[in-house]
């Protein structure tokens, strides 16, 4: 684990080699990268843990999605929920 000292360190060695609007764009571009490595991680481990592939895992939320629209939209109408 990097300790503080460290970590200052390397941003300034970074600042030097890179400007600071360019050193701002990495910085969201590690940070997009690292969102996207989270979500494949999650999305294995769910996989792992309980044997549902992330296919079936997104073709569900999409189904619980479409249902709670059509839900909203009867309410929204003034009906009453389909049941």
């Amino acid at each position: 684990m990097l300790g503080f000292e460290e970590i200052v360190l390397i941003a300034i060695i970074a600042l030097i080699i890179l400007s600071p609007e360019k050193l701002a764009e990495f910085v969201r571009e590690i940070g997009k990268i690292y969102a996207e490595y989270k979500k494949a991680k999650r999305m294995i481990e769910l996989e792992v843990l309980y044997g549902v592939s992330s296919e079936e895992l997104k073709e569900e939320m999409e189904r619980k999605y479409r249902e709670l629209r059509v839900e909203l939209e009867s309410f929204k109408g003034g009906k009453s929920p389909p049941q």
